[in-house]
């Protein structure tokens, strides 16, 4: 067995996963794309022959779903799929597939110019939550307060190219002062925390949340089951809030850190990763 792991950088997480792959006896090979180049107009001939499956762990997005694409072309499994990778990434593709599989998750509209943005506004209410249609770890997420702020914001974000002058509103969640994070592996939830942060709305670790283990309830499970499978499935981070008495799921992450998972649970992640991927290649 032998992994061909897809990096441009090693975090802690991947340092974990090499080490849960010499537990297990299985071989990874790393695959730096700072080194790598293919010609995409041939596929004849298949490179890393002694590969068995990839898993793609690059920090760059579009350089990780562009790798993905490629791989599965000459014939390789990629965990996860250039199919879960895109769903996950593009935040649009992900609403429309939470509310098609009926899993509740923050009322979203879609706008494509300052009046229809300030429009959206006069239906969901504020506060409201502007986000970009691709990003992660919080970025130029924005809470509007206001039509005045709206107005500023949908202006700046015109200014920074097409990309953000779409504008992707949702309904603010009062959650309390946390968000969920379950870690999502094949069929199972292996774990999950609460990322909790008193001192900002945005929760993320990345943005000063701390994590605190969260119990992996049957109605926490259910509901991270089902957004993984409406995208694609594979090894994913899924977030929920708690509104009110109930959770809505609000993103899933296609290449999840998971260091702060393992590191409070005490479930060992890296190793659950190695042993789905052995899963796979097997079936």
């Amino acid at each position: 067995m032998r992994i061909g792991l897809v990096i441009d950088r090693i975090r802690l997480d991947e340092k974990l996963i090499i080490k849960a792959a010499e537990k297990l006896g299985v071989e990874v090979e790393i695959m730096d794309v700072s080194k790598v180049f293919f010609n995409i107009t041939s596929f004849d001939i298949k490179p890393f022959n002694d590969i068995d499956i990839f898993l793609q762990r690059c920090v760059s997005t579009l350089k990780g779903l562009y790798i993905t694409k490629i791989l599965e072309e000459y014939g390789f499994d990629v965990v996860n799929s250039y199919n879960t990778s895109s769903n996950c990434i593009d935040k649009v593709k992900s609403s429309i597939l939470f509310a098609k599989n009926n899993i509740p998750t923050p009322e979203t509209i879609l706008a494509f110019a300052e009046e229809g943005g300030l429009e959206a506004l006069k239906h969901i209410g504020f506060p409201a939550i502007l986000k970009p249609i691709m990003g992660s770890w919080a970025r130029l997420v924005a809470k509007i307060n206001d039509f005045d702020a709206a107005k500023s914001i949908f202006e700046d974000r015109k200014e920074m190219g097409v990309w953000y002058s779409i504008f992707y509103l949702q309904r603010y969640i009062n959650k309390p002062g946390r968000d969920i994070r379950s870690m999502v592996i094949g069929d199972k939830v292996v774990a999950a925390i609460y990322r909790v942060n008193q001192n900002d709305w945005r929760t993320n670790t990345a943005r000063g949340g701390t994590a605190v283990s969260c119990k992996v309830t049957p109605s926490l499970e259910e509901l991270s089951l089902k957004a993984a499978e409406a995208v694609g499935g594979g090894i994913l981070g899924v977030d929920l809030m708690e509104d009110g008495d109930h959770l809505v799921v609000h993103e899933a992450n296609h290449s999840p850190e998971f260091k702060n998972i393992q590191r409070v649970t005490g479930k060992d992640i890296a190793l659950e990763i190695v042993r789905y991927l052995c899963d796979v290649v097997r079936r």
